[in-house]
């Protein structure tokens, strides 16, 4: 018990020291500003924790559920944080996702004029009683329920972010956020653990007090580990592009279809322009060019970037990215089967047709040819002819 009223004392001395650089460095950026609030949000909710652990509720009682509420707050400070990363604007009415916390507060205001005594007795009648009531197990599957619907939305909008990057940029090594989305993954296996614990904490008579101090752990590492895996993340601009349909997204300004944009270049246009973007492929070897984008090829071959997003899509039925990408290994299979290469590291070739670092590198090769680029140097020097 002692450990775990240190570890979450720790880690919310950790959260406020973050908040305390956040706002030292006064960012004008909205990203560090939503994570400033979301990692105070939640070292108050662990000291509102630890408080109750401790027994500290007894001789401050008139502190007891004031931080309780800050749970309702953890689900729509992610989903803005991660709205942000993925769209670089607030969301449209962010405000309104704090209407359930102002109600909660509101619905327990008899509570908070109540005298020491009586807050007691509620404290340890809701979340200090090993005979759990029926209302306070409820109080808790709806926490799970609330934090795990923002959870699965803002993994949707990582989802969406990864692919249309994909369409847009041919590295996004720095601006991918596959590491929030496995934190995003891990987070709703932690909620699943707490809805099994309190359920369990329910039949079998245990106090929630325990686990809500390690479930509050647990989300304290995931909020830290998400603000680590993103802080260096790069705010990107994402053009309009073709969806997969072959629509061009939402903000698109073309020719009006049914409560949508459409376009849908005709075979005449596809074959124009499939013949500029041999070109500039095949002969001027542009993804070569380390950071090229979407918008910069399509400048190359004079058309809109949704065009050549379209034509990518229905052409060769991969996104921008691993367009780009098959070329450069076709390019460095090229160059492998050249002896005068066997001079040059793996990496080198690499770095010269394109690739910005040997993790793209190796996971663009592997994806393409099957093998590691080692592997597939070994079998050409084996065997020349493969």
């Amino acid at each position: 018990m002692k450990i775990l009223v240190l570890l979450n004392f720790a880690a919310a001395l950790q959260g406020i020291f973050l908040t305390y650089l956040i706002a030292h460095n006064k960012p004008k950026d909205t990203k560090p500003i939503v994570l400033g609030l979301l990692t105070l949000v939640l070292s108050i909710s662990l000291l509102g924790g630890i408080y109750g652990m401790t027994g500290y509720y007894k001789t401050f009682p008139h502190l007891i559920n004031v931080m309780d509420p800050l749970f309702l707050l953890y689900g729509p400070l992610l989903y803005v944080y991660i709205f942000v990363l993925t769209k670089n604007k607030l969301p449209r009415f962010y405000l309104f996702h704090a209407i359930p916390f102002f109600i909660y507060i509101i619905s327990f205001i008899p509570l908070y004029v109540k005298s020491g005594e009586e807050k007691i007795q509620f404290a340890e009648y809701i979340f200090l009683n090993n005979e759990v009531p029926l209302e306070a197990l409820i109080m808790q599957l709806g926490r799970v329920f609330y934090i795990t619907i923002y959870v699965v939305i803002s993994l949707v909008l990582v989802k969406d972010h990864q692919k249309k990057i994909k369409n847009n940029f041919s590295d996004i090594e720095k601006i991918s956020l596959s590491q929030a989305k496995k934190i995003l993954y891990f987070f709703l296996f932690v909620l699943l653990v707490a809805l099994i614990s309190f359920m369990l904490g329910y039949k079998f008579s245990y106090s929630f007090s325990v686990s809500n101090n390690i479930i509050g752990f647990f989300v304290g590492i995931i909020i830290y580990a998400l603000a680590y895996s993103t802080w260096r993340t790069k705010n990107i601009q994402l053009l309009d592009t073709m969806d997969s349909k072959g629509y061009p997204d939402d903000n698109t300004s073309v020719s009006k279809g049914k409560g949508r944009s459409v376009f849908i270049l005709n075979d005449d246009q596809i074959k124009k322009y499939s013949k500029l973007l041999t070109t500039v492929i095949e002969k001027d070897k542009a993804y070569i060019e380390n950071d090229i984008s979407l918008a910069e090829l399509s400048s190359k071959i004079n058309i809109q970037p949704y065009q050549l997003s379209e034509l990518i899509s229905r052409v060769y039925g991969e996104s921008f990215f691993d367009f780009i990408n098959r070329h450069r290994i076709e390019e460095i299979k090229s160059r492998l089967d050249d002896p005068k290469s066997d001079s040059y590291s793996l990496l080198g070739i690499a770095m010269d047709c394109g690739f910005n670092s040997k993790s793209s590198f190796n996971t663009a090769f592997k994806k393409f040819t099957g093998l590691t680029p080692s592997e597939y140097r070994k079998q050409k020097m084996v065997s020349p002819t493969i």
